[in-house]
């Protein structure tokens, strides 16, 4: 039986990286950028998923509810109000997502 549990970890976890190479390359063919804090935002917000359904006491796929809103709401500014003003100025967006990955790895 612990043999099906690997087995499960293996391709949820291939699953996640599958997920996160998908965003990447999405948004440098897209947008021509190179975002490499766009896996630090999901991380960040799968622990406000797992932290909102253990102290709100609902499910996780409720806790879901909340926090995906939440998260389209951050990713709008941050591509708002950082990410498109780098596009044509001098500073490349890649520096800027190496801040911002840098900003999260401290707060943790």
């Amino acid at each position: 039986m612990q043999w099906v549990n690997a087995v499960m970890q293996g391709m949820l976890l291939g699953g996640l990286y599958a997920l996160f190479a998908a965003g990447l390359s999405l948004i440098f063919g897209v947008m021509g950028l190179v975002n490499v804090a766009h896996g630090d935002l999901i991380v960040l917000f799968a622990y406000m998923g797992y932290f909102a359904a253990e102290l709100l006491g609902i499910g996780p796929f409720v806790s879901l509810l909340c926090v995906v809103p939440v998260a389209a709401g951050l990713g709008y500014v941050l591509q708002r109000g950082v990410l498109n003003r780098t596009l044509g100025a001098d500073l490349p967006p890649l520096l800027v997502t190496f801040a911002c990955r840098s900003s999260f790895r401290m707060s943790c």
